[in-house]
């Protein structure tokens, strides 16, 4: 999966050239803005009654522009995090040889959302924007079994406990600083996105944290609520020309 993502990434960004001294703004060959980033979710309201986790995750978005007459941009931001996690080891007899693996619970969280954003022309090194977005969320349970023999760690066997599916939606803030003077086109993205969210049904740790447990998914029991997240975000956009 991670060589898929990579390849796309150098096919995308095999048809963009970016300038090194074009103005950051609407005119000329600028068609949109590619971003990569790392960000925390912060559970709100019933979501961090039952959650009281921070969690940790990256992602990043694809916006083009829509018309050269206005900053207006529309696209698609995708993110994913990981909120709590549980292992065992167990060493297993396989032909008279002792091999050892760890299975491994991770509760996590994908978003995908489409986006539109307007972002107004300035001539300041600091450019704010205003996103509005709608997707979902996909709140799942995956647990591994890894060969801890093997030279790199490999999954011998996965699978999804439990996963669910919300409607999302909402807005975000923010700016890209214009840092770089040697390469105006690339800014650091500072973000905040506050999103709502539909009830869904998911994983968390239980109250009584009565372990050592069985198996790393008995550490944690159902809830459901509404799915509301503020995620604040840290990033860098590159500024994306036609050649």
């Amino acid at each position: 999966m991670r060589t898929y993502l990579v390849l796309s990434l150098l096919l995308l960004l095999n048809g963009i050239t970016v300038a090194q001294s074009t103005p950051d703004d609407v005119r000329g060959h600028h068609f949109g803005y590619l971003n990569l980033n790392a960000q925390i979710g912060l559970p709100l309201d019933d979501f961090r009654d039952n959650l009281p986790n921070t969690g940790f995750g990256g992602g990043g978005y694809i916006l083009f522009q829509i018309t050269r007459k206005m900053p207006l941009y529309a696209g698609i931001d995708l993110a994913g995090m990981v909120y709590d996690r549980e292992s065992k080891k167990y060493n297993i007899n396989i032909g008279g040889f002792t091999e050892k693996y760890t299975l491994k619970t991770n509760n996590s969280i994908f978003l995908g959302h489409t986006m539109l954003r307007f972002s107004p022309i300035t001539d300041f090194p600091v450019k704010p924007y205003l996103d509005g977005m709608i997707g979902t969320k996909n709140l799942f349970t995956r647990t591994r079994l890894i060969n801890d023999n093997a030279f790199e760690e490999e999954d011998s066997n996965s699978e999804v406990e439990r996963g669910d599916w919300a409607l999302s939606y909402g807005l975000a803030l923010g700016v890209r600083l214009q840092v770089f003077r040697k390469a105006p086109e690339i800014t650091i993205d500072l973000r905040c996105a506050y999103l709502p969210g539909a009830n869904a049904t998911y994983l968390v740790r239980k109250g009584d944290d009565s372990g050592p447990y069985e198996l790393p998914i008995d550490a944690f029991e159902e809830k459901s609520s509404a799915t509301n997240l503020l995620i604040p975000s840290l990033g860098i956009t590159f500024n994306m020309y036609q050649e």
